[in-house]
């Protein structure tokens, strides 16, 4: 097993007991578990940023699996901080772009273990690609598919379009769900420009870098403001989640 480095402990504790209980759980049908997302760039925030995992199987899971996986994240919950902030979807072995797929997923915001279409996305798998990690199964680098730059401008512009429609939808409002919304809009917008112009993906601080280089200087002030705002949430969102017990 591949671990991210300086992670905290109970991160790395809930990854060990994760990769040994899914294989029990799975059986023959997992293919492999991998991390994708800040874990893998180096630039994870423990206050704000989410735990992104893919597991692959050979199959859609059937209900015993289903179930057991749905209690899997109900009873580690309970004991472990960071599964509040897992974002897990589980995909079919070569079916990863195909819209068809059947795919299930367990959200943070959801709280359990759902069934759903596949939307196909590329860029988690040109991520789990570049420098993805490896918690159990095939390397990451393997088992991938390779992603065409035609595929990969389609997936961006329908990011900037779900972008466009959130800043569209918060004009006007003042809450602090907006104001996080917003900098994390412009920011991954940056993200999406700099993936359009190289070819690769990178963290939003690395794209901020080059946008206030590259782009127009008349957008460079609402660039730099996204991350001052950015940076303010973090310091709010680190008093509290410090405040926040660790797991027994």
């Amino acid at each position: 097993m591949s671990l991210p480095k300086n992670i905290p402990q109970d991160l790395s504790d809930l990854f060990q007991q994760m990769t040994t209980d899914f294989s029990a759980i799975l059986r023959g049908n997992l293919v492999g578990i991998y991390l994708w997302g800040s874990l893998t760039y180096e630039a994870f925030d423990e206050t704000c940023s989410d735990v992104d995992c893919i597991v692959v199987t050979s199959r859609d899971l059937d209900d015993r699996e289903f179930s057991e996986l749905d209690n899997w994240f109900k009873n580690a919950g309970e004991h472990n901080r960071w599964v509040k902030r897992i974002e897990m979807r589980f995909v079919i072995d070569k079916e990863f772009l195909d819209k068809t797929s059947r795919c299930c997923g367990f959200y943070h915001y959801t709280g359990k273990l759902v069934r759903h279409g596949s939307d196909g996305n590329p860029i988690i798998w040109m991520n789990i690609g570049q420098s993805g990690i490896t918690l159990w199964g095939k390397e990451a680098k393997l088992i991938a598919p390779g992603i065409s730059d035609q595929c990969l401008n389609d997936a961006l512009l329908l990011e900037l379009n779900y972008l466009r429609e959130g800043l569209a939808s918060n004009v006007g409002d003042q809450t602090d769900k907006a104001f996080v919304y917003n900098a994390y809009a412009v920011l991954t917008a940056c993200r999406i420009l700099y993936s359009a112009h190289h070819g690769v993906l990178v963290t939003k601080y690395q794209a901020y870098a080059w946008a206030m280089e590259t782009v127009p200087s008349m957008w460079a002030a609402i660039i730099r403001t996204a991350k001052e705002n950015r940076l303010k949430n973090t310091a709010r969102r680190r008093q509290s989640w410090n405040r926040m017990p660790c797991a027994s």
